[in-house]
């Protein structure tokens, strides 16, 4: 017992005020001995690195699922679940939702009611699920759907204009697993709506010419606006011809 206490007070002196070092590394025995037995300001729970970002952040980012579900089970006010830091002003379920981390995602999901922020927009405007869409993470944005009633889905700024939607990015990027996902939510997914320059989810499938997202936006063609026009006039057909993506042109013409 009493070697097993010297070789606590070692660790505790050797991690005294890195508890972000320790959750960024994902030390989970480290983290818990200086929860338990140092004050927040002793471990350094509070403190943020040159990017602004918490111990919490961090382990939300490396999807340290234990050390984030320590953290969590605190239950302790003194931790702001919703800090944002980099990049672009994220928090922590941004972060998580962006690297793909599902396990990090479903804690901070079951802990969300009082606590996290789920709908909580960076700089950009984006939240993370539209973050997840954006990088193809289908495990997570699967597990957002199911939570879809918590989720905003069709993202608004604050004049109430459209910045990018989940359905457009996860269509602009060509993630086929994550635009089906989307489709098969389509009474809650506003699958036409427009960026501010008119441009809709299938004209950005067309100009960046992600050949498999457009022959699937076209096999639900009786929900997708496919003669839209964007502020320039230019239909989804334009586009594809003005940025000679010729194989995105035959799928079109065929369904023409």
């Amino acid at each position: 017992m009493r070697a097993l206490i010297l070789t606590e007070n070692v660790v505790i002196k050797k991690w005294k005020g890195e508890m972000f070092e320790a959750c960024k590394s994902g030390e989970t025995k480290v983290v818990k001995l200086l929860l338990e037995r140092c004050n927040s300001e002793e471990s350094g729970l509070n403190i943020k690195d040159e990017k602004e970002r918490t111990a919490f952040m961090a382990a939300c980012n490396f999807g340290h699922k234990d050390v984030v579900k320590l953290l969590l089970d605190l239950n302790d006010s003194s931790i702001d679940l919703n800090a944002k830091g980099a990049p672009f002003n994220s928090t922590a379920l941004h972060l998580a939702c962006m690297d793909g981390h599902k396990d990090v995602v479903q804690l901070l999901l079951d802990h969300s009611e009082s606590n996290i922020e789920l709908n909580a927009k960076d700089e950009l405007g984006w939240t993370a699920f539209t973050l997840a869409c954006c990088h193809g993470r289908k495990g997570v944005v699967k597990l957002l759907l199911d939570h879809s009633e918590r989720i905003e889905l069709n993202v608004r700024d604050e004049n109430g204009k459209t910045p990018f939607t989940p359905f457009m990015s996860a269509c602009m990027n060509g993630h086929k697993d994550v635009v089906k996902l989307l489709l098969d939510h389509s009474n809650e997914n506003e699958l036409n709506a427009r960026y501010d320059d008119g441009m809709t989810a299938f004209m950005w499938a067309c100009l960046e010419g992600h050949k498999d997202v457009v022959k699937l936006l076209l096999d639900h063609s009786e929900r997708i606006e496919l003669n839209a026009r964007d502020e320039d006039g230019e239909t989804a057909f334009m586009i594809a011809c003005s940025n000679g993506v010729g194989y995105v042109l035959n799928r079109v013409m065929i369904h023409a």
